[in-house]
């Protein structure tokens, strides 16, 4: 099933606007994280509480981050945290596209 989210990431730099699309199959996850100008691919996997694990990066101009992120879904709406080197980031979103209605 693919899903996609207008997603907020809320960094030490202010808030970041992007596209989250996912595509789960099983408890595998695949899909792109669009910010700042970039895309990123993710990979992850559903654990048995339905949270979300994913591992991607975060490219800006200066450097790139290597991340892990837990994300939970209700409803139409997503949530989450993403763990880097330097930082926490809080995730919000909505559901844009796919899934179940």
């Amino acid at each position: 099933m693919m899903e996609q989210y207008q997603v907020t990431l809320h960094s030490q730099m202010g808030p970041r606007n992007g596209t989250l699309t996912l595509n789960c199959q099983d408890r595998r996850i695949t899909g792109t994280l669009v910010l700042v100008g970039y895309c990123n691919p993710i990979q992850g996997e559903m654990s048995d509480d339905g949270k979300l694990h994913i591992r991607h990066r975060i490219q800006t101009v200066m450097s790139t981050f290597l991340c892990e992120t837990v994300l939970e879904r209700h409803s139409d709406t997503l949530t989450g945290i993403t763990t880097a080197a330097p930082c926490q980031i809080r995730w919000d979103g909505v559901r844009i596209s796919g899934g179940n209605p």
